[in-house]
């Protein structure tokens, strides 16, 4: 429902003529409804890769200049944000095949590899290498090995070929 009116508005967006901007403005009114509607503010023209699933809609807030890999899941209550001032200044930039399950929070200029999930309510500041599983406030990686995480029917949901 929201992915969608996001990729149409998005690719009007990168485009530089008056036309474009013609039809941006009925794509931003329906995006901007489909955002109070699902509680899922992703702004135009954020980069995110192919296969961005969302499992439950509410409270999920992404900054616009995050890059956001393939296949990423994404649950409720999840902040992708901005960090403004310090040495972590910046916006986070997550792989491909990533889960990030409800309530968590990605802030700063940090990476988060491919295939990596973060647990429930994991407060991400800092990088994440590959195949990690991260958990807690502050997060800390408990396992090397995310394939374990899912067996035979959530690897199909989550559409990963580890």
């Amino acid at each position: 429902m929201i992915t969608l009116p996001f990729r149409i508005g998005s690719w009007l967006k990168s485009k530089n003529s008056m036309l474009a901007r013609l039809c941006l403005i009925p794509v931003k009114c329906i995006y901007k409804c489909n955002q109070h509607i699902t509680g899922i503010q992703v702004p135009l023209g954020t980069d995110i890769g192919g296969g961005l699933l969302f499992f439950h809609y509410g409270c999920i807030v992404i900054a616009t200049e995050a890059h956001i890999g393939k296949n990423a899941s994404i649950h409720q209550g999840v902040t992708i944000g901005r960090v403004f001032a310090g040495r972590k200044s910046g916006i986070p930039t997550i792989g491909d095949n990533v889960v990030i399950f409800a309530g968590a929070k990605i802030l700063g200029n940090i990476k988060i590899g491919n295939n990596v999930v973060i647990g429930a309510n994991a407060t991400v500041t800092n990088n994440v290498p590959d195949n990690s599983v991260v958990v807690g406030s502050p997060a800390k990686i408990i396992s090397d090995n995310s394939a374990k995480c899912f067996d035979e029917y959530w690897t199909k949901v989550f559409g990963w070929n580890l």
